[in-house]
């Protein structure tokens, strides 16, 4: 009765076999599933859409802090009540120190300096931005003679802090953190 049982059996197990070794002999790829795992129309996610949001006010306060200093810079007056719109109290009389030593030193500046585009990088409340800066078109006068600027575009970092819902600059970090090249 053996016999009879193995040769019932035959056809199933080669059967088996087949499909082991041809499972086993492949390349370890999934097979396609002709079913889409997700809607090709879904929409962001909320957490995209926060951070997409919180990157845009943070490039848009970055423009406008670079706005507020140049103008305090280039009218060579203390515009602290300015600057505190774009930085915390520190920054703010960072520049504003800045602004006298120059004044004090009979230099004054013109133009603007030309931003590259910003690096924004968003974590919950705080905020880093990065981005070249070149000082050629921002002029620098020295007793009212034009004074010959000499750098490159630089790096400038900055971390950014949302303050009742307003993003401020409240460091301005050391160049060397950078992780662009000019």
């Amino acid at each position: 009765m053996t016999p009879m049982i193995t040769r019932a059996c035959l056809p199933a197990v080669l059967a088996a076999a087949v499909v082991l070794s041809l499972t086993a002999c492949g390349d370890d790829e999934p097979v396609a599933d002709s079913t889409p795992t997700t809607d090709p129309t879904s929409e962001p996610t909320p957490t995209e859409d926060s951070t997409a949001a919180a990157v845009a006010e943070v490039e848009a306060a970055y423009q406008e802090y670079w706005d507020v200093v140049v103008a305090a810079h280039n009218s060579g007056e203390d515009s602290y009540a300015e600057l505190k719109t774009v930085t915390n109290e520190e920054v703010a009389q960072l520049h504003v120190a800045q602004i006298r030593g120059m004044r004090e030193d009979h230099i004054t500046r013109d133009g603007a300096p030309d931003i590259g585009t910003p690096q924004v990088s968003v974590d919950g409340d705080t905020a880093r931005v990065q981005s070249c800066v070149d000082e050629h078109s921002w002029n620098v006068y020295y007793k009212e003679e034009l004074a010959e600027q000499e750098s490159d575009p630089q790096p400038r970092v900055f971390d950014f802090e949302r303050v009742d819902d307003h993003w401020v600059v409240v460091d301005r970090v050391n160049k060397d953190e950078a992780t662009i090249e000019c």
